[in-house]
């Protein structure tokens, strides 16, 4: 019988090898800086981390070396600044999350209000012919969208609604709001950010490289190889449909995990959770298999988003150079509802980090036998259409934004 293969649903994705040298090049490093993140939606946070008026939180962007207060003002509304003053460039909030009345300069006291307009100067007669009215906090375009919070650099891009095209509302309805306790884990990596976002997008490797953690329940019983479920493209934006074993026979704490745990300690790493209660929106298990483990999705250009049966993570990857890249994760879970619940979350934060550390495992020796030239080319396997469709969609953004090839 002749095999099916996934890639043919997308006739606009060559089969053959692909060049490596956007993975490595300095020179195409600043040509995508500039084309994709400059122009992008980024995600910021969740609105759950800011749920009171006066609440904000500090947002780290390493691409850019900028840092922005995210804020709920007084009038309920989220607004994001360049966290600088306009006196002489301090950072107004040093400390990474809290609630406040007004943005205060520690360096010389100059005073804003929740909207971001300079409201007091110290002893402003010494100053010259300031205008406050025209001194305010730099504010960043913003919104919001399904409860996570986006900025934009370009004030020209389009709308947060037009950039997610088909993949907004194909997510929408999917409890995100639920949850609201959260974990995060980063670091720092010698290898391109590209590189990064494809480690956790493809199965073809988890047969092998997750032999010891989550190969049972993603790639066992009768689809011993990983094959994904589906894989689906919404424009720049993507999804990959990983199948669950449904056969899988938990280890002896596993199964304990998931009698105590609930709803509140379902595991992200797929196998086990009831979608039997859960609704879920058309653009999670597109297919409606019953072997669905997680989605994996990715919202161009740096955001994964892993939806499991009962919470989800995020995954981002912030490129510092060609060769280097600020990894996060970030974990939300629906709050523990007794002791146990909460034994066992951290249970399954253990078992996400090490197998995400396999994950993370491969990537520096990845790059350095790129950067020194033994591999020139990466041959994708049928299952690694994520990674060619990543491949794909970025070179088109850098030729499209300079008008030249790549």
């Amino acid at each position: 019988m002749q095999r099916e293969y996934i890639t043919d649903k997308f006739p606009n994705l060559s089969k053959g090898p692909v060049d490596v040298s956007m993975y490595h090049d300095p020179e195409f490093y600043e040509r995508e800086k500039e084309a994709i993140f400059s122009s992008s939606w980024l995600m910021a946070g969740r609105v759950e981390q800011i749920p009171n008026n006066g609440d904000y939180f500090v947002r780290t962007v390493p691409t850019f070396r900028m840092s922005l207060i995210v804020i709920r003002g007084k009038d309920n509304q989220i607004r994001i600044f360049q966290n600088a003053c306009r006196h002489r460039g301090n950072a107004i909030c040093l400390e990474k999350q809290g609630n406040t009345p007004a943005l205060v300069c520690k360096f010389h006291g100059w005073a804003y209000d929740l909207t971001g307009r300079l409201k007091a100067i110290p002893d402003a007669g010494g100053m010259f012919d300031l205008d406050k009215s025209s001194l305010g906090l730099v504010e960043v375009r913003s919104a919001v969208w399904n409860g996570f919070i986006f900025f934009n650099l370009d004030e020209d891009a389009p709308s947060l609604e037009q950039y997610l095209g088909d993949i907004g509302p194909a997510l929408t309805g999917y409890p995100f709001d639920t949850g609201t306790s959260r974990f995060q884990i980063a670091c720092s990596l010698n290898s391109n950010w590209k590189a990064v976002i494809d480690s956790f997008s493809e199965t073809y490797h988890v047969p092998t490289l997750h032999r010891y953690s989550i190969a049972e329940t993603l790639a066992g019983g009768n689809n011993k190889f990983g094959h994904l479920v589906d894989a689906v493209h919404y424009g720049y934006h993507r999804t990959a449909s990983v199948w669950g074993n449904n056969d899988y026979q938990p280890k002896p704490f596993q199964k304990i995990a998931y009698e105590f745990g609930g709803d509140a300690g379902a595991s992200i790493t797929g196998g086990q959770g009831d979608t039997a209660r859960l609704t879920l929106p058309r653009g999670v298990n597109p297919s409606r298999s019953s072997n669905w483990g997680i989605d994996v999705n990715v919202i161009f250009p740096n955001l994964v988003i892993v939806i499991g049966p009962g919470s989800y993570f995020c995954h981002q990857m912030w490129p510092v150079g060609a060769g280097k890249t600020e990894w996060e994760m970030t974990g939300f879970w629906q709050p523990a509802q007794t002791a146990a619940q909460r034994i066992v979350q951290e249970y399954f934060m253990v078992e996400l980090r090490d197998t995400v550390m396999e994950d993370l495992n491969t990537l520096e020796r990845l790059q350095c036998n790129i950067e020194n030239g033994v591999v020139k080319e990466y041959l994708y396997h049928d299952h690694e259409v994520a990674l060619r469709f990543h491949h794909h969609v970025v070179r088109e953004a850098v030729e499209r934004f300079s008008g030249a090839p790549v």
